[in-house]
C-alpha cells in the first residue's frame, strides 16, 4: 500500500507498462525458441530476450527510485 503519491507519476506509469510489456514479449519469444529452425535464429531470439531483460533490470532499478 502507498501512502505518499510516487515524485514523479508519469514516469512510474510509462515504467510500469515497460516492465509489463517487455514480460510479455519475452515470454511469446521464449516461446518461439524450441520451434526455431536454425541457430542464428535461435541466437536471434536469446539475443532480443536479453536485451528486453536488461531493460526489465534498468525498470524495476528505476521504478524503486521513483517510489
Amino acid at each position: 500500500m502507498r501512502f505518499l503519491e510516487p515524485e514523479d507519476p508519469i514516469a512510474l506509469a510509462a515504467l510500469e507498462y515497460l516492465l509489463d510489456r517487455n514480460a510479455t514479449d519475452i515470454t511469446k519469444l521464449l516461446e518461439w525458441l524450441p520451434s526455431a529452425q536454425t541457430r542464428r535464429d535461435r541466437l536471434a531470439i536469446l539475443q532480443r530476450a536479453n536485451s528486453l531483460m536488461e531493460e526489465l533490470e534498468y525498470a524495476v532499478n528505476r521504478i524503486a527510485e521513483v517510489e
